[in-house]
């Protein structure tokens, strides 16, 4: 399914996590994206779903992890509108890229490209708890040291 970012994405919230991990305007950027959810486009309200193309939300998203800086940015304000390049997942859930180039000059624009990770989620919130190539421990499930 491939996914894509629609007026209902709440790119908003992108562009405050990305404010919250002091990003600034014209960076390019790798970072880990947690929390992104994935939902079957319905186009209008009374269609059917869509299987293979996806509406991405934000409104779920967690901290976002910087990398590296590959690009020095200004102090300009990011830009308001969000695209999302190259997420294909195989069904609706929440997911976490590992690893995204992310551009923040005209549009904040998340690209999904061959050194990206795309790892189906627990679907909580806040920091990626997989290690690449695995599969996020829920948080229910992890021992408790006492």
């Amino acid at each position: 399914m491939e996914a894509r970012v629609t007026a209902n994405s709440q790119a908003y919230r992108l562009k405050e996590r990305m404010e919250q991990a002091e990003v600034r305007h014209g960076q390019e950027i790798r970072a880990d994206l947690p929390g992104i959810r994935v939902r079957a486009s319905g186009g209008a309200w009374l269609s059917a779903r869509q299987g293979d193309k996806g509406d991405v939300f934000f409104c779920t998203m967690g901290s976002i992890r910087l990398r590296r800086i590959a690009i020095e940015g200004d102090e300009k304000a990011l830009p308001h509108d969000a695209r999302v390049q190259g997420l294909n997942v195989p069904a609706e859930g929440t997911y976490d890229l590992i690893n995204a180039l992310v551009r923040s000059n005209g549009d904040l624009r998340i690209i999904v490209d061959e050194v990206t990770e795309v790892v189906r989620s627990n679907g909580r919130t806040g920091d990626i708890r997989g290690l690449r190539g695995s599969v996020p421990i829920p948080m229910f499930s992890l021992p408790v040291e006492r």
